[in-house]
Formats: C-alpha cells, structure tokens, sequence
C-alpha cells in the first residue's frame, strides 16, 4: 500500500496491518482491494473531502477492519506479519 514507513509502523503497532495469503499488506478484515479503497477513503475523510455518497462506504470497510482489528488485540483473532515465504 501507499503509506510512509512512519504511518507503517504506527499501524502495525495498533494491529492494523498483516499480510494477506498473495503477500500483500492489507488492512486486517479486508481484502487487497478494500484496503486500497479504505485507505483513500480515510485520507479523505482525514482532510475533510470525503465525497458525497462515500460516507456509508467508508463506514462499512472501517466496522470491518476494526472489529477484526479488535479481535485481534484482545487475543481472538491470529494476525500475519510474514509473507508467504516467511520473510516480512
């Protein structure tokens, strides 16, 4: 994804992130593509230029991810930081 290796470990930090079965970093509870569009999605919605009709959206991908994310905090759900071949 298009984060800044600051923003990375600040998310990983909160359980946000893990790699998904292909290798790629994913916001945890979505898929690769749901995490492309959360991530911009929340971008705007960080700087006040969420469009019209995203809101409802954007509600529904971040319910996902933080209940998963939650989960995973609390020790009810496993989280991925490797990459399929075991490196990071």
């Amino acid at each position: 994804m298009d984060i800044s290796d600051d923003e990375r470990e600040f998310l990983h930090g909160m359980r946000a992130l893990e790699i998904n079965e292909a290798g790629d970093e994913v916001y945890v509870g979505l898929s690769r593509a749901e995490s492309v569009e959360f991530l911009d999605l929340m971008r705007q919605y960080e700087t006040g230029t969420l469009p019209p009709g995203s809101t409802e959206r954007f509600e529904a991908l971040r319910k996902r991810h933080e209940e998963t994310r939650r989960a995973i905090v609390a020790g009810e759900a496993p989280i991925n930081h490797s990459a399929p071949d075991g490196s990071r």
